[in-house]
């Protein structure tokens, strides 16, 4: 069975990338989740000096 040639493409790349490994992050760039409480988190990134990401979400 012959691939279309972006599949080939894709699966050649793959396989000629070899492993990846994650770097381990350093204890401070980890997320901190700060519920109910916008003033403390928008504190907190401000004094770290990261942004501030804010989810939100609706039952409806």
């Amino acid at each position: 069975m012959r691939l279309p040639a972006p599949i080939a493409v894709l699966a050649a790349t793959l396989a000629l990338a070899g492993p990846v490994r994650a770097a381990a992050a350093p204890e401070t760039a980890r997320a901190r989740s700060i519920a109910d409480d916008y003033a403390r988190a928008r504190a907190e990134a401000r004094s770290r000096g990261v942004p501030l990401v804010v989810d939100v979400w609706a039952p409806w």
